[in-house]
């Protein structure tokens, strides 16, 4: 959840490509990919649209039948059960309406890697401080985790998600990038450890886990693409078992991050305003331990943000915005109140 997937040149390798792939070079990517392609969706690839990913090395693609569709190879270690759900719940929203990706392959392990594939929905992201498109969004993630009630098989498959949502790892789980490592403290931020830890206690404190539903695990403005005021698209599909608190709570603390129109982390006032939408589309205000749920699970995300970039201040490209933003509000996180 620490950032957005943007384009990676046509020319070589990404970083993610080679974390996922192993030391390979683009044509022998391609030929992989479309040794695939024909296999388990018909067609060859004819062009290559688009290459992204942070965490999973993503290609949009154009088969030959002309149809259009985006290969994932899923870093490892991937849980194939909880991919499989993952596949099987955007199947079911997909079949009922909701605007997200037909799946049209995998997910299967070939030569060490996972593979999925999915239809391509084209769509730029939203500006999610847009209130209209804040309402948008909790009003998607809402729907989408009621619709999925009607599949409580998920509930167990689904597991707990990526490791931005771990909070039960007291303070910091193990990070799903190499590039960073938790495991020792640098001076001068150990308050950072303390706050993470009162977070995660706070939602470990007020969770009610009889309430656990499933829902998307990185739901933002920058994982949707909005036309006319309608959601026409939701991407980067992750399931995470939690509550719907919780699961809000994560989505409130940046749900206007996008890398085209920026965004970033949310204010307490802005985690406030989206958690009162929530609770307006929902039609059903939470509970005071729900609430307090909520805001702590909101504070962790900003946490486990704010440590992440603690962690690259020794690769000299750390955002200190967001490590000040946490430091300055830590309290108005934990404790915050809307109407």
């Amino acid at each position: 959840m620490e950032a957005d997937r943007g384009p990676e040149s046509f020319e070589e390798i990404s970083d993610t490509e080679r974390a996922v792939h192993g030391a390979v070079t683009l044509p022998e990517l391609h030929r992989f990919l479309d040794a695939w392609a024909q296999d388990r969706l018909g067609s060859a690839i004819a062009e290559v649209r688009f290459r992204a990913g942070r965490i999973d090395a993503v290609w949009g693609v154009e088969l030959q039948d002309g149809r259009a569709a985006v290969i994932k190879a899923h870093r490892t270690p991937a849980d194939l059960d909880a991919a499989q759900a993952t596949v099987d719940a955007q199947r079911a929203l997909a079949a009922a309406g909701f605007p997200c990706p037909v799946p049209l392959a995998g997910p299967e392990e070939v030569e060490g890697r996972v593979l999925t594939a999915e239809t391509l929905i084209v769509g730029a992201s939203p500006d999610g401080r847009d209130p209209a498109v804040r309402r948008l969004l909790a009003d998607g993630l809402s729907r989408h985790i009621e619709m999925l009630r009607a599949r409580p098989d998920l509930l167990q498959r689904a597991g707990s998600g990526p490791s931005w949502c771990h909070y039960q790892s007291g303070p910091w789980p193990v990070p799903h990038d190499t590039i960073v490592d938790f495991r020792a403290t640098l001076a001068g931020f150990e308050w950072l450890d303390a706050f993470g830890q009162r977070a995660a206690d706070q939602i470990l404190n007020n969770r009610e886990a009889e309430k656990t539903v499933v829902g998307h695990a990185d739901w933002y403005a920058g994982n949707t693409a909005v036309v006319e005021g309608q959601l026409v698209g939701t991407f980067d599909w992750e399931l995470v078992a939690d509550t719907e608190a919780v699961i809000a709570g994560f989505t409130a603390s940046s749900y206007a991050s996008s890398a085209t129109t920026g965004g970033g982390l949310s204010t307490p006032e802005e985690v406030a305003d989206f958690l009162h939408n929530y609770e307006e589309v929902r039609g059903q205000p939470f509970s005071t331990r729900e609430r307090r749920t909520a805001a702590a699970a909101a504070a962790w995300i900003l946490a486990f943000n704010a440590r992440w970039q603690a962690a690259l201040i020794v690769h000299g490209i750390c955002d200190y915005a967001t490590i000040a933003l946490v430091q300055e509000h830590q309290e108005d996180y934990l404790s915050l109140s809307w109407h």
